[in-house]
């Protein structure tokens, strides 16, 4: 694919598609084979315009929302899941940066749009668990200068994103978000991903010894990385990850009918031919157009700004990652026997849906928070 100028969201999601076709979906299977980081995938996304969805035109990017945001997930996540989460965590990191700004903010989203930089979110803590916005790591002020000292969990892209956004307790009160690159002084990864599915995702522990940071590196004022957390990262957060999921629940159903209208008994007759194929090929169209639905409107209040919508998007969320799971065991069961071998790619997508459901917030937490605001409770 030649090298492609982008500057707005309909021309990105249009050369999104066609990556996704041609140059993503094509290597997932040797992705996930190798547990291997998706570069090339990244790459032909940055070529695509994508890294800078949601970056404003001013920085080089498209200025595109959360509906926009949904669809790309969708497309790349049903392409390959670990390319998925990779690329949902650097536009959560260029919007969490755009949101609150910051000394470095310009220069960071321009980078971060063209693909030059590779961002993520190192806020996940062993400690803290499901609760990523409360973390122990506390920024210190040490012969005159600010360190970080200490260790983060499930940092996506770990050792491969150039600059991560870290999460920690303020130097007085409140939490701050710093900016650290990869190379910085004092940061080390250790560890490799070795979880059941999204297997190229490269999601390993690092480590903070002492690491500089200075207040230039903030994102927005001291104090006020709670708010960025709920207002920002969480609403493009959970719509990403649900929109990744729907791509899953798509894939698999796209590959259940297209193995049953294909495959044929000795005398002729079609597997699809069979009411109880037909009813589950229906259930699983069912329940993926219910989730992708249920993500389109929560995305729309949130791109509208409606108080309504955080709720919307948290049971969006649920949804999404609980349809997964029952959509790709249904492919398993469509499909039989090969659908448990890689030479469908349905046992590939049915590992890959049981992450998002345990993704922090967890859909057990998430469920809580609902009621919780439901019934006019502060949430968290």
């Amino acid at each position: 694919m030649a090298d492609i100028t982008v500057h707005d969201v309909p021309a990105v999601l249009a050369a999104v598609r066609e990556v996704a076709e041609a140059r993503i979906a094509p290597a997932a299977a040797e992705i996930d084979r190798t547990r291997s980081f998706p570069q090339p995938s990244i790459d032909a996304l940055a070529e695509a315009g994508a890294l800078g969805l949601l970056v404003p035109a001013e920085h080089g990017g498209a200025g595109g929302g959360l509906a926009a945001l949904a669809e790309a997930c969708e497309i790349v996540g049903g392409a390959d899941a670990s390319a998925g989460m990779v690329f949902l965590m650097h536009v959560v990191t260029a919007a969490t940066i755009e949101g609150d700004g910051g000394d470095r903010a310009a220069d960071l989203l321009r980078r971060m749009a063209s693909g030059e930089v590779l961002g993520t979110l190192a806020f996940s803590e062993r400690g803290t668990g499901a609760h990523f916005y409360a973390p122990e790591l506390r920024v210190e002020r040490v012969a005159g200068g600010l360190r970080i000292s200490g260790r983060k969990s499930f940092t996506t892209s770990g050792g491969h994103a150039d600059v991560m956004l870290v999460l920690v307790q303020g130097e007085r009160e409140g939490l701050d978000c710093y900016v650290v690159g990869k190379d910085a002084e004092g940061v080390s990864f250790d560890g490799e991903w070795l979880g059941l599915g999204m297997a190229g995702n490269a999601s390993v522990a690092v480590t903070f010894d002492g690491v500089a940071v200075s207040d230039e590196d903030g994102i927005g004022a001291p104090g006020s990385a709670g708010d960025l957390v709920f207002g920002v990262v969480a609403p493009t957060f959970l719509t990403g990850l649900a929109a990744v999921n729907v791509g899953i629940a798509q894939a698999a159903t796209s590959a259940a009918v297209g193995h049953a209208a294909s495959r044929r008994y000795p005398d002729g007759t079609a597997l699809a031919e069979l009411p109880t194929i037909q009813h589950q090929l229906a259930e699983m169209d069912i329940q993926t157009r219910s989730a992708r639905t249920l993500l389109a409107e929560a995305a729309r209040l949130g791109d509208a700004g409606d108080q309504l919508a955080l709720v919307a998007l948290m049971e969006a969320k649920v949804a999404c990652t609980e349809a997964g799971p029952r959509v790709t065991q249904l492919a398993l069961e469509v499909c039989g026997g090969q659908a448990f071998t890689p030479a469908l790619p349905i046992e590939r997508h049915l590992r890959d849906a049981r992450a998002g459901a345990v993704m922090a917030p967890t859909n057990s937490v998430l469920k809580t928070w609902i009621g919780k605001a439901l019934t006019g409770l502060p949430v968290p």
